[in-house]
């Protein structure tokens, strides 16, 4: 019986091995649950700051296209040629316009340090945030002036990133139709 005794104590206990491949596992277990969840911490990152790129990007692009859609024709040229309903300024970086608002309102928007700028009755306003870098804008028109036959229209090009923690990079083209009819007056 006394040996017997001795032969279930030593079943009942551990050994320093098996202690050490129990934390072995539970090491090589943490690690991969840590890595993993990183790693999905480091892409909703990601995915934060490609839509916080995707907003900025298109309340930009509604506004732009929202203005250029509602432009008028200059009939007296105090904004742009008579006649006209946009001019491209600034080399193809900027467009100016009358917009819909009563009585005569030139407005144009155009690219400076990395920003649209906004330009009405004065005063200069910043259309992007600052943690938004706009590389590039170009516009292109057709059907400016009344005498082409051809309704307004506008295609406006622009590539921009953000400053995030990781950088994003979009490029958005949109073309936009006047809306008021273009017709000799």
């Amino acid at each position: 019986m006394i040996g017997d005794n001795t032969k279930q104590s030593r079943q009942k206990g551990v050994t320093f091995i098996e202690v050490l491949v129990v934390i072995t596992i539970f090491g090589i277990f943490i690690t991969s649950v840590i890595t993993l969840f990183a790693s999905g911490m480091k892409e909703q990152r990601k995915g934060l700051d490609k839509a916080y790129l995707l907003n900025q990007g298109s309340f930009a692009a509604e506004y732009l296209g929202r203005a250029l859609r509602m432009a008028q024709k200059d009939t007296t040229g105090a904004c742009i040629p008579q006649g006209f309903n946009y001019q491209i300024t600034r080399g193809g970086n900027g467009i100016r316009f009358i917009n819909y608002r009563a009585g005569i309102n030139c407005q144009e928007f155009y690219l400076e340090d990395n920003k649209i700028k906004v330009e009405r009755l004065g005063s200069v306003l910043d259309l992007t945030p600052d943690s938004l870098v706009v590389d590039n804008l170009r516009f292109n028109i057709s059907g400016q002036d009344q005498d082409d036959m051809l309704q307004g229209k506008v295609t406006f090009t622009w590539k921009f990133q953000n400053i995030g923690i990781t950088v994003e990079e979009l490029e958005l083209q949109t073309t936009i139709s006047q809306r008021e009819l273009d017709v000799k007056y």
